[in-house]
Formats: structure tokens, sequence, C-alpha cells
């Protein structure tokens, strides 16, 4: 496990700056920005206010924060500020931040989000439609002889990253309701993201594993997983996923104009169906904490929230 997480590591070299931000925030040694719970956003320079923004880092944090430069242009266009982007490389690192109000606003999956909610009261705002309807895809080799989930007894299988809701809790989740050996998830390895996962798979380095469902489709969609290499068996029921949060405190009126940004979004528009396309989506809408209820108690029953 250690491994896996030494050697992702060793693939973030290029990261830029803007990656690393969140790490000098969490130390205590940030760039001159100050917190202002109650205000619009943070004052980093004279006359300039800055909303400070995170992502979980999905898959490589230098590639979001590269492919996201469109969502960034879009909001300080939409919101009047500087908008300051972070990725760091862990869920938990945005979580600590946001709970710190070290972050304004911040893209979370379902489980970091109920952490983020009964941590530091983060107020939902809006979700991409599908995240209503989201699903875990469970990969193998073409030919490994897996077929189901009950054929993954004795093998070994990957995880994503231990917060993450579609690489690891629900799928977690899952292979206990279908009452697979205990020994495949207390032996599972964490890759630390999900197109680690993939690939991990896809080389033969483990038998199965688990991953967000629009992770894969991009991978092979850019023909970095090979769909010869790689079958999904199994693909979870329906989960609500992924959504972007307010820190509690934070200037109502700004929280607002974030969410309108995003609900105004559509495919008719060139800007907006840029930044749908690099998001995964096709609209969004507005996000309600009551929806999270199953994902607590998922979260919950397998002893992961307190």
């Amino acid at each position: 496990m250690v491994i896996w997480g030494v050697k992702r590591l060793r693939h973030l070299t290029k990261l830029r700056l803007t990656t690393i931000l969140l790490s000098f925030a969490l130390s205590g040694t940030g760039c001159g920005t100050n917190n202002a719970p109650g205000g619009a956003a943070t004052a980093s320079a004279p006359g300039r206010a800055t909303l400070r923004v995170s992502m979980i880092p999905s898959t490589d944090p230098g590639k979001i924060v590269r492919e996201s430069e469109p969502l960034v242009a879009y909001l300080e266009k939409e919101l009047g500020v500087k908008v300051e982007l972070t990725v760091p490389i862990s869920y938990a690192a945005v979580v600590e931040a946001i709970a710190n109000d070290q972050v304004d606003v911040a893209y979370l999956g379902g489980f970091t989000y109920v952490q983020a909610a009964r941590r530091a009261g983060v107020v939902p705002l809006v979700q991409r439609e599908r995240d209503r309807n989201f699903h875990s895809l469970f990969i193998t080799q073409p030919d490994s002889g897996i077929n189901g989930l009950a054929d993954l007894t004795g093998r070994t299988f990957a995880f994503g990253d231990v917060n993450s809701t579609s690489g690891h809790l629900m799928p977690e989740y899952f292979l206990r309701q279908a009452g697979v050996g205990a020994s495949v998830i207390a032996n599972a390895i964490y890759t630390g993201g999900h197109d680690a996962t993939a690939l991990a798979v896809a080389n033969k380095r483990v038998d199965a594993g688990a991953l967000d469902e629009t992770v894969f489709e991009k991978m092979t969609k850019e023909g970095k997983l090979d769909p010869q290499q790689v079958k999904v068996f199994y693909t979870t029921p329906p989960f609500f996923d992924y959504v972007w949060v307010a820190r509690k405190g934070l200037n109502p009126k700004l929280s607002e104009s974030f969410k309108a940004a995003f609900l105004k979004l559509t495919a008719g528009d060139a800007e907006a169906a840029r930044v749908l396309a690099l998001l995964n989506a096709t609209r969004y809408i507005q996000a309600n904490d009551s929806d999270y209820e199953r994902l607590r108690q998922a979260a919950i029953d397998a002893g992961l929230l307190k």
C-alpha cells in the first residue's frame, strides 16, 4: 500500500506551483492571503478579491490544474474575482483545508462531502446531473477468469484513494453486500487515484480494481487505457457522488453567484460547452444535503465515519 503511494508521488514532479499552494496554506505559510470567514473572498492584492477553490485529485493533480484553465477563466468572468485553484495530492487535504477556512469552495466526492459536512458544516451548492445516479466500475483483464464479484475471492484487488466515494467507499459497500471474502478487502491496495487503479489492472499488477465510471470512459476515449487490456465485469447500483460545496461562513451572495454560474452552463454556448466537457457534465443542478443519507450510512457501517 505504501509502495503504491510512493510510486504515485514520483509521477507528480511536474505539478505547477498552484498545485502545491494548498500544502503551504495547511502549514501556515500561505502566499500572503488572509482568512475572512464572513467576507466575499480573501484579499490577496489591493483592490482584487480572490476566491480560493480546491478540487480532490481524482486523477493526476497537475493534469487537473492544466485542464481546468477554462473553468478558472469562466468563474473569474462570472464572479468578478480572481480564482486561485489548488489540487493537492490527497483527498484528505481538501477536507482539512475547507474545514480550516483555507479554501472557500471545493469540489468533493460524496464521501469527502459527508466528512466535511459533519466536521465543518460545509454547504452543498451544485452537482452534475449524472452525480445523482453515479456508478463505480469493477474491471479486470479479459483473460482473468473473473466474471462477477464472487470470482474475486482469493484474488488481488485495488481501490483508489481511501477517501474516494467511487474508488473505495461504495465499491467496498457493494463487495460486503455481495458477501465477497473479507480478505479481498483487507488485503486490497490503495493506488491513490482512479487512473492509477485502471493502469494497475491493465498492467496486471492486480487482478481487479474499482474506479470512477467517468475516468474509465475518458481514459478509454483518449487512448490511455486499451480496451483490449481490461474489461468491465460489474457496474454498481447508482449512488450520489461529486458535489461543489462552500465553506461555512462564506458570503452567501458569493455562494449564490458561484451556484448561478454553474446552473447557467448550457451546451448551446461555446464557452459553456467547453467547461462542461472538461468536467464530464451535460448540465448542473442544485445539490441537497439530504440526498447523501444513504452514503453517510454506508460510511458509518464501514467504520469510516464517526
